[in-house]
């Protein structure tokens, strides 16, 4: 029971990682449309992303076991607060940007990083703390790590095709911001449960 939690939360985290993107995507085209150079810095934004949470959270793995769970609770506030942030100020701050810098090369990596890199670094660091979590119950070092990221990255295709095909066509970018807010809120919390739990249980 404690592995097919585990095992959702992963995914689901991974399907809000992936659709995120194409959210993004929706949400910067009104301001500086949808060309390959707005797709580059979008994607370039969250591979910086990924890469910077990654080393965060193992950094965060190596902490001693109270630091530890602090570290996590404050990934946690971070993630939450910036999703509101996106979700509810998004486009505000996307207006200002887009009257305030005169560049648009500028101006899109501003509203790239202000509005993206932090919630998915956030989200991130989480991933090398379930490698640890299956690795202290007994699952080798490799495999485990396989297995995070590889269950991880169904989530990545399950969360474009959804996002893609069901959900952007039926509802507004707004109303679905708010969705992967709640959705991350939850997830995030059990997942902390989940990390919290002994190694034999």
């Amino acid at each position: 029971m404690v592995n097919f939690a585990f095992y959702l939360v992963v995914v689901t985290l991974g399907v809000l990682s992936m659709g995120f993107q194409l959210l993004g995507s929706r949400l910067l085209s009104p301001h500086f449309g949808s060309s390959i150079i707005v797709w580059s810095w979008l994607i370039s934004t969250f591979l910086a992303a990924f890469s910077s949470g990654s080393m965060l959270g193992g950094w965060i793995s190596n902490l001693s076991e109270e630091r530890r769970g602090r570290g996590r609770w404050i990934a946690a506030a971070v993630a939450v607060a910036s999703l509101a942030f996106t979700a509810f100020g998004g486009r505000a701050t996307l207006n200002q940007i887009e009257l305030g810098m005169s560049s648009e090369g500028v101006g899109l990596f501003t509203a790239c990083v202000s509005l993206f890199f932090v919630p998915v670094t956030a989200l991130s660091c989480f991933g090398p703390q379930c490698v640890q979590f299956l690795a202290t119950r007994g699952t080798p070092p490799g495999k485990a790590s396989g297995l995070v990221y590889g269950v991880s990255t169904l989530g990545n295709i399950a969360g474009v095709m959804l996002t893609a095909f069901v959900l952007i066509p039926n509802f507004r970018v707004s109303t679905l911001l708010s969705v992967w807010l709640g959705v991350a809120a939850a997830g995030l919390l059990a997942l902390i449960g989940l990390l919290r739990l002994p190694s034999n249980s």
